[in-house]
């Protein structure tokens, strides 16, 4: 069973990846950086229907983490896949962990695969909930799309943890033309946007990090 579960995974993200490129996406990276020290490295890619995508945190926590996610034209995203690298692990081993998640009106459900099989649960959250993947600032800039469909300078995006699977509320502020603010409990982000909300730059300034998008 879990074998099985494994290939299907696989097979969806290769069925991604090549529906993917052929939308032409939006491609790029972040960089995240605290002082001197680069903490996170952030590739993706975002279509239509799509966004995929890889974060790298070195180089103590040395964690990797590939997401794939379904998108629906109001910037929601109804379904997500993850998988998880730690330490040394070579890209074609087995991930230590894998989890696909699919959201439904006001609950989530979690099917978490391991090398011991697959445990499902079901979590409340709010409607519309925006993944939150620490360091991520591909989903962040979801969340900005996301406020700019809901319309309005000062808008409520509910964000649910990847890491912990908690929702909290958070709320996308728009300071100016390319100027964005986005609270989540204690965080304040405080990002350069484009005409289309994509972030261009920015950080937490309460904890010296420092976000710069790149090309691809």
């Amino acid at each position: 069973m879990l074998s099985r579960c494994l290939s299907v995974l696989s097979a969806l993200s290769v069925l991604s990846a090549f529906s993917l490129a052929a939308q032409a996406p939006d491609s790029a990276g972040f960089v995240v950086t605290r002082g001197t020290d680069t903490v996170a490295i952030e590739h993706y890619a975002r279509g239509g229907t799509e966004l995929v995508g890889e974060l790298i945190l070195p180089p103590k926590e040395r964690e990797r983490s590939h997401y794939g996610a379904a998108l629906l034209e109001d910037a929601t995203v109804p379904l997500i896949e993850l998988q998880i690298w730690k330490g040394e692990d070579s890209r074609e081993s087995t991930p230590r962990q894998q989890a696909r998640i699919i959201f439904k009106e006001d609950s989530v459900a979690i099917d978490d695969v391991k090398s011991t099989g697959i445990m499902t649960m079901v979590l409340p959250t709010s409607r519309g909930a925006i993944p939150y993947l620490n360091l991520s600032f591909a989903w962040m800039e979801q969340a900005v799309l996301r406020s700019r469909i809901l319309g309005g300078d000062s808008t409520e995006v509910p964000f649910f943890s990847l890491g912990g699977g908690q929702t909290v509320m958070g709320v996308v502020r728009r300071l100016s033309d390319d100027s964005t603010e986005v609270r989540i409990g204690t965080a304040d982000f405080r990002l350069r946007v484009d005409e289309r909300g994509r972030i261009l730059g920015g950080g937490i300034p309460s904890q010296q990090v420092r976000v710069t998008r790149v090309a691809r």
